[in-house]
């Protein structure tokens, strides 16, 4: 007995309508009624467009303060002016340079640096007598022998209980001292231990 095969059916594919469709060449094109296994109406095609949200960033900006207060000046260097002044002698610009090395707060004595420089407390303070840097360069740190004021400027103090004697010099002296944290007892003589640490 043979065996009959039915050939494949085609599968119709239906889209919206057009002009171009190819249900317009099917044998059911020419029927006023479509069969009932066609649907009568096509669903509607609905399209969901995606539309990409934009992200703005705002940067801020930080405005940096801007100061109106006058730029500080900078401290002269003593050092390099005691070394290039022509006017003075080299045996002046060795007792400045020793006076740099004193720290605020302390004192020293003529004897101590006539010493260190083994010259005489005259000598050194003849040098400090002409000063020309004063009192950046502090030759207001320099008494005499126990702790006395001693001489500023030229002056030297006249026998009185303060050690002063009412000489604006040596008031100015003292009062150098003091700003820099120097005490001194009833008789006007500094407290403390001179100091000796010159470089």
């Amino acid at each position: 007995m043979a065996t009959l095969t039915a050939p494949p059916t085609a599968a119709f594919t239906f889209t919206s309508s057009s002009k171009d469709s190819p249900i317009t060449n099917s044998p059911f094109a020419s029927s006023s009624t479509p069969p009932s296994s066609l649907p009568s109406t096509l669903p509607p095609t609905t399209t969901t467009l995606t539309t990409p949200t934009s992200t703005t960033t705002t940067t801020k900006r930080k405005h940096s303060l801007i100061s109106t207060a006058p730029p500080q000046e900078k401290p002269p260097n003593y050092s390099h002016q005691i070394t290039t002044s022509p006017s003075i002698t080299p045996f002046e610009k060795k007792v400045y340079h020793l006076l740099l090395t004193i720290p605020p707060g302390s004192f020293t004595t003529y004897a101590f640096l006539s010493a260190h420089l083994k010259s005489s407390p005259r000598a050194v303070g003849n040098a400090l007598r002409k000063n020309p840097f004063a009192p950046g360069v502090p030759c207001h740190r320099v008494l005499s022998t126990g702790n006395a004021l001693g001489g500023f400027k030229g002056k030297i103090s006249r026998k009185s209980a303060d050690g002063v004697g009412g000489v604006d010099t040596l008031i100015e002296k003292k009062t150098l001292l003091q700003k820099e944290g120097v005490r001194f007892d009833d008789k006007g003589r500094a407290l403390g231990t001179p100091f000796r640490g010159f470089k």
